[in-house]
């Protein structure tokens, strides 16, 4: 699934996020009454004493990161911008690849909880995997921060796509191209990732919010393809064989709906079917630009990498207690097609800053 360059899309930082936070949510633990009420700087305190807190309470910390798997622009994207983040404050960076293995995910974050970090980074493969040990962290003392894909528990903080809003904005322009005012068969594919991520169940509750209100819209298959492009476009060969006049295709990460875009390539019926789907890796603007992607909606993946340092950063130097609270931060939503793919920033590529698809 390693996909290559692609371009990014900085669109103002934690001050341009919805910040939501949620008191007085105390998992327990020694370590967080240990840590609660210390580390503050009076209001009072001169521009000196206040750096001097900041760059001490950073310095030689440790911040550690636990994806699904490297490999991919999005999660080479997140690794850059976390690694570059944190140490630009003076702390230690941590990377553990599990690479697409669920069990060798729990190992990496179990071993990083024995050696208590200050600040962890996790990308859940689902909504149950790391929840036990997402509240054990906490209870170690350790701020834990959850990227695009949430867990059934909540932790310190969540960064990522407002993936319910996503799933209402596509199902909106699917409706658009394929509902009722249109000469089409009003059939629609839709491709999950893994079906019990929180990123797909999220989607899936906001669209069914639009769908449910157009009848005349026939999801003619829902299958998840674990964000797997091979099993993607495997699904659609099937699909486009049953359904030889599909309306659209909608799967829920760029890397992975290319295979399917491919495979309406080979029935020969681009354009007749259009493809949506969301992440703004230059697979995403590259699909735009040779017609394999009808559309795509951007979540600002380098913004959430830095947005994520800030958060730690501010959780490190607050003295609060881990599991005292909750914040979630939502980066913008951009939609990519023909008329803004070869926009500066529009896609990143997991490398460069910068990056322009031609």
């Amino acid at each position: 699934m390693r996909i290559g360059k692609s371009r990014m899309l900085r669109i103002s930082g934690l001050a341009a996020a919805a910040v939501l936070a949620v008191t007085g949510c105390s998992t327990g633990g020694s370590a967080q009454t240990a840590a609660a009420g210390n580390n503050q700087v009076p209001p009072t305190a001169s521009a000196g004493e206040l750096r001097d807190h900041a760059l001490n309470s950073l310095q030689g910390k440790t911040a550690a990161f636990v994806p699904v798997g490297m490999g991919t622009p999005l999660m080479e994207e997140w690794n850059r911008q976390l690694e570059r983040g944190f140490k630009a404050a003076g702390m230690n960076y941590v990377l553990r690849d599990p690479n697409w293995d669920t069990a060798k995910q729990a190992e990496a974050v179990q071993s990083l909880i024995n050696d208590k970090p200050a600040v962890l980074v996790v990308h859940n493969f689902d909504v149950q995997i790391l929840a036990k040990l997402i509240q054990q962290a906490q209870q170690a003392g350790i701020y834990v921060i959850q990227i695009n894909m949430v867990s059934n528990y909540k932790s310190d903080a969540f960064v990522g796509a407002d993936t319910i809003d996503l799933g209402r904005r596509i199902a909106t322009d699917i409706v658009a191209q394929c509902g009722a005012s249109t000469q089409t068969s009003h059939e629609v594919q839709i491709v999950q990732g893994d079906a019990t991520s929180g990123f797909t169940l999220d989607v899936m509750a906001g669209a069914k919010e639009v769908f449910d209100q157009h009848p005349e819209i026939k999801i003619v298959s829902t299958q998840a393809a674990n964000w797997d492009r091979t099993k993607a476009h495997d699904i659609t060969a099937t699909v486009i064989q049953q359904h030889p006049n599909l309306c659209a295709s909608w799967g829920f990460w760029d890397q992975m709906q290319y295979g399917a875009a491919a495979a309406i390539k080979e029935a020969g019926k681009l354009g007749q079917v259009k493809v949506f789907t969301s992440d703004h890796s230059n697979i995403a603007c590259e699909g735009v630009r040779d017609g394999m992607f009808f559309q795509s909606y951007g979540y600002s993946v380098p913004t959430q990498g830095t947005d994520i340092v800030a958060i730690a950063k501010y959780l490190v130097q607050s003295g609060q207690a881990p599991g005292t609270a909750r914040i979630a931060d939502y980066t913008p939503l951009v939609k990519i097609d023909k008329s803004n793919w070869n926009q500066p920033n529009m896609c990143y590529d997991g490398k460069n800053d910068g990056l322009t698809v031609r």
